[in-house]
């Protein structure tokens, strides 16, 4: 039988053995925590050095982010306005308005070509040379390619004020013109006058079939029949061929007069060498010699051939001594103008000195 001192040491004992055990079991508790904590801690790290690497790249890894990095460079294109071309380039609204006869048509379509591109906006006119002449005069065109104004266009001058500066850049001349299936090729002077007076009015009578000739005219107002009447008639009588339509047929136009030549093999007509030039080599119709002498640019050369003219290119006189239209004129006798001319043209291509019509006293 155990004493009661005995069983306090018994307590006591189990006492201490409690508080020991309580002891380890919360030291191991912390150590645990300590150790979680710890493992905590180092995944957090870890996460935390991976966020860190992704946003703020090292220094080792900056220059290859600076190579991958490129600049944008713009060049900007210089256009030489010194020159002409580059002028009109650079400022193509600037560029002159320009008309002309008919017959000019293929060189001022070539001009804006070589300067205009195909630059819609921009195209020559084709007034004919009576329209082109006003139109100068009126201030609708800068520049115009015809030849020399008549009286009437003159008078006009007058009326308006207007003073005109030109220099001819080469020459043309009046073809007369047949059916391939005419088979008449040569005529004197004299025998063109006998048809158009209505003196001579059948083939037969110079050396052809006996058929009635079917003389075709032009318009008052055209460049070809103001020469016509020139060359035939130099003291001013020609006959009023409006009145005459009983024998003559009237085209009013180049392409139709040389298209109705064409397919009357019984026609006879006429119009500029430089136009007729493209029909004369193709055989559309064939050209008449004049006392003896075929048209050609050698002929008109040499002066062997009776009817020829002087191509003019024109602007008003009071152009500014800078201005676009003045610089355009200027340019006319160039190496390129020249080149341009000559192959858009039969013209022998000579340019001369400017000269100034004077109308406004």
């Amino acid at each position: 039988m155990k004493t009661n001192k005995e069983g306090a040491k018994t307590f006591h004992l189990a006492r201490w053995i409690a508080v020991i055990t309580v002891i380890a079991m919360l030291l191991s508790g912390c150590k645990s925590s300590e150790t979680e904590k710890t493992k905590k801690t180092k995944r957090t790290k870890k996460t935390e050095t991976k966020i860190t690497e992704t946003e703020e790249p090292s220094e080792s890894e900056t220059p290859s982010l600076t190579t991958e990095t490129t600049e944008e460079t713009t060049t900007e294109t210089t256009i030489d306005t010194s020159t002409i071309e580059g002028y009109f380039k650079a400022y193509p609204e600037q560029f002159p308005q320009i008309d002309s006869s008919t017959a000019r048509k293929p060189i001022t379509a070539e001009i804006y070509s070589y300067f205009m591109g195909d630059d819609p906006s921009k195209t020559p006119l084709c007034s004919k040379t009576h329209g082109a002449w006003l139109n100068l005069a009126d201030n609708v065109a800068d520049l115009v390619f015809l030849v020399a104004p008549t009286e009437e266009e003159e008078s006009h001058f007058r009326e308006v004020k207007a003073n005109i500066e030109m220099k001819h850049y080469g020459y043309d001349g009046l073809g007369f013109m047949v059916s391939p299936q005419c088979p008449v090729k040569s005529l004197t002077q004299e025998q063109i006058r006998g048809i158009y007076e209505c003196k001579i009015t059948n083939w037969k009578e110079v050396g052809g079939p006996d058929a009635p000739i079917h003389p075709y005219f032009r318009d008052s107002q055209s460049g070809s029949q103001r020469l016509f009447e020139d060359f035939l008639w130099p003291d001013g009588d020609a006959p009023d061929f409006s009145s005459m339509m009983d024998h003559f047929y009237f085209e009013d136009d180049m392409e139709s007069i040389t298209d109705a030549v064409a397919w009357d093999e019984y026609a006879i007509g006429y119009n500029i060498i430089s136009y007729l030039d493209w029909a004369f080599e193709s055989g559309y119709v064939d050209p008449i010699a004049i006392d003896g002498v075929v048209p050609t640019r050698d002929t008109f050369i040499d002066g062997s051939y009776p009817y020829i003219t002087t191509a003019y290119v024109a602007i008003r006189a009071d152009e500014p001594e800078d201005s676009p239209t003045r610089m355009l004129y200027d340019w006319i006798g160039s190496e390129k103008s020249v080149e341009i001319i000559t192959a858009n043209s039969s013209l022998s291509v000579d340019v001369g000195e400017s000269v100034i019509l004077n109308y406004d006293s």
